[in-house]
């Protein structure tokens, strides 16, 4: 930094540390003084353009007092020796030395130290060496600054020698906003963020980051999916503030309606990607919420936008940095409550089994041997029980998984050219027996500076293999009963048993016995990424950005059921036999390029900060599926489609293609006068080949106001306030996650008749030109804080969503030809706040000691507001398929998680039977559709995350819980295994208690033996309110063991993670019913060489 650089001020009674400070935020450079200096000093006034930095600060200060030195880009004010009394001049001087080493053990040269204490301080020389020269020990501390590291304090005490080892600034992660496409001063933007960096993902998990956000922020919602449990393959529902798209009800959406974008380096990207990505290589992650922060990406920016900004390589010596981790998962069995095979046993009796109280068994009471034979079989069964059969089912399937995980990062280079290596491996072993998520990748970037040329290249290559359990799912071994054995008496393994009854035969399938044999059940996919950018900074104040994206994805499945698994135990004329075996085939591949460029201008003129930023984007998509089912396979060992008799009845070959198209035009400025009024503009002007020929073009835009009021010279004595900062922010963004085509006309070949050697051709679609994107409107309201000298620090938001033009379906008359077609129709409300806070409970910087608490609440409430005639229909047609279970229904002034079932009394203590409320709000015993009100909604009232971080010299514990409060959830397997629990399966402990059995009986069930189907009903809307002790680790860093460096090491971290360790919960329900849940422990091991 020259020091002829130039500075243009205006400031009237301001206080000299305030003016300096502006100084150093205009240039750059690192001014050190201590405040001490200015106590007494008048507030100065002064108007500068183009004066240089020395000329200014001699203006501000008094030059006989203070002396001022300016060395690289730090410069340093000290006061000048005042003439001391003779007694304190023979006093001795401390002389404290020492060195400032950077990453990688590099010194630092320039780096600046100063006391705390006396103010005194010293710049590094060229090899990072100082030597400071103190009045005394008491109250000594040193702090080591260098531009691009975080300053570090050590305590001076007795030490002589003191050694500084910096920490890289993970990119100034706290002074910059990095949405992706342009970055902001987080001190003056308005739009609501929240950024991660890697340190902060790594200690709330450390499986990916998707459960580290989980545990991170409250308005990340992973949607629980109480079937799948801890399936490694299964990708599980996300939303950001609540949901704001209408379920696929009729495969319109090509993901989710209500999954957030994924930004990866700048560059689009998949859910997938995100879900296996190695998080070694992440360096930040930042959640853009509000339409000020998001509107940049318009039309795809509707659910929010996730930017996630991997690691580059730093310059210096070759380092090389190996991370292990060896993770370990137990079942979590503690929610099912299944009886025992004598319990089993007694639940069959009291239900009638075998005196005729139900007919499964018993088709005919008058036949003769009904006696006999039931009771035989009763009395076989209970012998087998008193040989001590007592077969864990839910036992069989699962395991105590061990899974690994490995990553290598060499890096190193010159200011000119720096390089980094990657490779990973991840083996992710899930509990069920056979299933895993293996990923494999590797990449390689490279940094290259030439004068005012930038040039960066990233290349990224991935496989991953997923596989699925051969042991089927884990519902069948729950209802498998307890006193059938899995195997003969010859340790073979029983494929089934039929059970003889005087009119009947029932069967009972081994759910272990698809495991002995020859199946497939996997997807893979391999991917290949290359993002190139080209940055220019040969104008003062502009950066220029061109980057360009290539990606290509090859993605498959395959599932093989041979001819002797036991979906085909029924297969059994001749027919079937030769249909017997299936294997279903997918095969994909999609290419995508994406270029962009980008112009960012700086400006600053005395008190005004301007940032304007302009940027062009070019898409281009296509993808192509094909898929077939086949059948008839000769055996168990030919596992190949060549092999197949034919294509499975009623089926053919299916393919898919897709390709669109979009361009788009965005502008973001970012203004502040004094760094205290804030304004934030952007608008995107989007264009797409999904819409109609009339809509072709979306325009979204977003304005933000901010107020930094901790910068008004009133509050400038305020010493608790460090920081206040007032936000607001409207504006649009868009969705368009749904498939291609949809506005368009399009036709199907018939390939089953012919005419004239000919096939014809007949409408899919109707075309609709007016077709045009999802809009929503964000405002958001929030309050950004730090008080009590950066203590305690939080934020606060509240927002309104309301998205409208939601695609859905029009329902049309038959006579078209047609049943429905596509139309903007639909408006969804989303309201809530969130509310975050941290605070520092103690520090020591000389022990590296600390402990931090934080927590953070969220509320949502969802509403709709309008629905299409569709939607209509669709609720009618819900109701005709009524089962035991909640129908999903979508009305006009509800919530879209709204849970629908009939009022309900309780059971009768007279008769057994249900009491219902009618919608009049009279009572009676005979449920009706039509009285089905709403009776609970899933969204709970408020979830959180709560937790602490603590530290001491080398050690670090992390706590973090979640919590969730207010919801219902309907207890499906109290209706499944305890009131309609089909006594010829494994049923709930509770089929025991609180049945009905005879009259004046106050309880909870009905009598066991009313079969009849419960339809949805209040009496099991329960609230589900939980705690989850979702991570516990603690690490040890060992690099103040002397012999760690004396091997080579210049790091080595110990660490232990536990997952998912307990669940507290106000609702009793089976978890993880196809795949069960998991418990979670990890040993890791960091070392850098």
């Amino acid at each position: 930094m020259s020091q002829t650089q130039t500075v243009d001020l205006s400031f009237k009674d301001t206080r000299v540390q305030d003016v300096i400070k502006a100084i150093s935020r205009q240039t750059g450079v690192s001014i050190i003084y201590s405040d001490s200096y200015f106590e007494g000093v008048a507030p100065v006034s002064i108007e500068t353009k183009g004066e240089s930095i020395l000329d200014v600060l001699h203006k501000i200060l008094n030059d006989s007092k203070f002396a001022i030195t300016m060395d690289g880009d730090v410069i340093s004010i000290k006061e000048k020796p005042q003439s001391v009394p003779s007694q304190q001049i023979n006093q001795p001087v401390i002389i404290i030395s020492g060195k400032v080493l950077g990453q990688g053990n590099e010194p630092l040269p320039g780096a600046a130290i100063v006391d705390l204490h006396s103010g005194r301080g010293v710049i590094t020389n060229v090899d990072g060496e100082y030597n400071l020269r103190l009045p005394t020990r008491e109250g000594a501390v040193l702090r080591a600054k260098f531009l691009g590291y975080k300053p570090m304090d050590i305590e001076v005490g007795k030490q002589t020698n003191i050694d500084f080892n910096l920490e890289v600034l993970n990119n100034d992660l706290s002074e910059v906003v990095v949405t992706g496409i342009f970055d902001f001063k987080s001190e003056t933007f308005t739009g609501a963020t929240q950024t991660y960096n890697h340190d902060d993902l790594q200690a709330v998990g450390n499986i990916n980051v998707i459960q580290s956000l989980q545990n991170l922020d409250p308005s990340f919602i992973v949607t629980e999916n109480l079937a799948m449990g801890s399936n490694p393959n299964a990708m599980n529902e996300l939303s950001i503030r609540g949901q704001s798209g209408f379920p696929d009800l009729n495969n319109e959406y090509s993901t989710s309606p209500n999954q957030p974008l994924f930004v990866l380096d700048g560059f689009e990207t998949t859910m997938e990607t995100i879900n296996d990505l190695d998080m070694e290589r992440v360096e930040s992650i930042t959640i853009l919420k509000d339409a000020a922060a998001k509107a940049i990406y318009g039309s795809k920016a509707a659910n929010g936008v996730i930017v996630i900004e991997t690691r580059r390589p730093q310059q210096g010596k070759l380092r090389l940095t190996y991370n292990g981790t060896a993770k370990i998962q137990t079942p979590d069995l503690d929610s099912y409550n299944l009886t025992n095979a004598s319990e089993k046993l007694q639940v069959e009796q009291n239900a009638g089994l075998y005196d005729g109280g139900i007919g499964g068994f018993i088709n005919s009471v008058t036949n003769a041997n009904f006696q006999y034979i039931s009771r035989e079989s009763y009395y076989d069964l209970l012998d087998e029980v008193y040989r001590g059969v007592e077969t864990d089912w839910l036992a069989q399937p699962v395991r105590n998984a061990v899974g690994q995980k490995h990553t290598l990062y060499l890096e190193g280079g010159s200011d000119k050219f720096q390089y980094g290596l990657d490779f990973a491996y991840n083996n992710d072993a899930g509990v069920m027996k056979g299933s895993n998520r293996r990923t494999i990748s590797g990449g390689m970037t490279f940094i290259y500076r030439f004068n005012d040329l930038k040039i960066r290249n990233q290349l990224l290559v991935a496989n991953n293999k997923g596989n699925n359990s051969p042991w089927g799912s884990f519902s069948e071994y729950a209802l498998m009963n307890p006193y059938l054995r899995p195997r003969d008496e010859n340790g073979h393994l029983i494929q089934s048993w039929e059970l003889e009854r005087a009119n009947s035969t029932l069967r009972y399938v081994n759910p272990m016995w698809n495991s002995t044999i020859n199946t497939k059940d996997f997807t893979e996919y391999n991917q290949i990424t290359n993002n190139f950018y080209l940055e220019w900074t040969g104008i003062e104040g502009l950066k220029t950005t061109l980057r360009v994206g290539l990606n290509h994805s090859d993605n498959g499945s395959e599932i093989f059921h041979p001819t002797t698994h036991t979906d085909f135990i029924t297969y059994t004329t001749e027919d079937l036999i030769a249909r017997r075996g299936t294997y279903d085939y997918m095969d994909g591949k999609s290419n995508k390029i994406t270029v962009d460029a980008i112009g960012s201008y700086t400006k600053v003129a005395g008190d005004h900060f301007f940032l304007a930023n302009l940027g062009w984007n070019l898409n281009s998509q296509t993808e192509e599926r094909v898929s077939f089912t086949a059948e008839g396979f000769p055996n168990d060992q030919l596992d190949d489609p060549g092999f197949a008799r034919q294509y499975a009845e009623n089926t053919t070959p299916y393919s898919f293609e897709s390709t669109t198209n979009d361009v788009s035009f965005v502008g973001a400025v970012n203004y502040s006068f004094k760094d205290r009024y804030l304004i934030d503009l952007s608008a995107r002007l989007n264009g797409s080949s999904q819409f109609g020929a009339d809509n072709r073009w979306g325009n979204f835009w977003s304005a933000g106001l901010g107020y930094n009021l901790h910068k008004e010279n009133f509050l400038s004595d305020v010493e608790w306030l460090n920081q206040l900062k007032l936000r607001g922010s409207l504006g649009y963004t868009g969705s368009q996650n749904f498939n291609s085509y949809q506005s368009k006309t399009t036709y199907t070949y018939e390939t089953e008749y012919y005419y004239n050697l000919n096939s014809g051709a007949y409408l899919l679609g109707l075309p609709n030109n007016n077709l045009a994107w999802q809009r929503k409107q964000d405002l958001n309201i929030g309050v950004d804080f730090t008080l009590l000298k950066n203590r305690l620090s939080g934020r606060f938001d509240y927002y309104v969503s309301t998205t409208d033009d939601l695609l859905t379906d029009v329902t049309i008359p038959y006579s078209t030809g047609f049943n429905s077609y596509k139309e903007n129709l639909g408006k969804v409300e989303n309201k809530g706040t969130e509310v975050y806070l941290n605070y520092r409970v103690f520090q020591n910087t000389s022990k590296n000691a600390y402990l931090n608490v934080f927590a953070s609440v969220a509320t949502n409430k969802n509403r709709i507001k309008e629905i299409s005639n569709s939607l209509a229909s669709y609720n009618e047609s819900q109701v005709e398929e009524l089962t035991n279970r909640p129908v999903t229904r979508y009305e006009e002034g509800q919530s879209m998680n709204a849970i629908w079932a009939v009022k309900s009394r309780g059971i009768d203590p007279a008769t057994g039977q249900e009491i219902f409320v009618r919608r009049d709000g009279t009572t009676t015993t005979e449920w009706s559709s039509d009285d089905m009100v709403v009776c609970g909604v899933a969204e709970p009232d408020l979830n959180g995350i709560a937790g602490l971080s603590f530290g001491y010299n080398g050690v670090r514990l992390n706590i973090n819980l979640n919590y969730s409060l207010g919801g219902d959830l309907y207890n499906q397997t109290v209706v499944d295994k305890v009131e309609n629990a089909d006594p010829y399966y494994n049923v709930d402990r509770r089929v025991f208690s609180d049945r009905w059995v005879n009259p004046g009986d106050i309880t909870r069930f009905k009598n066991i033996e009313d079969q009849s189907t419960t339809y949805p009903t209040s009496r099991f809307v329960e609230k589900n309110n939980y705690l989850n002790i979702s991570n516990i680790n603690i690490n040890y860093d060992l690099n103040k063991i002397k012999s760690i460096k004396a091997i080579g090491l210049q790091q080595l971290l110990l660490g232990l993670y536990m997952d998912d360790i307990a669940r507290f919960s106000s609702i009793d329900i089976e978890r993880g019913t196809d795949y069960p849940y998991a418990k979670s422990y990890s040993l890791s091991l960091k070392a850098t060489f």
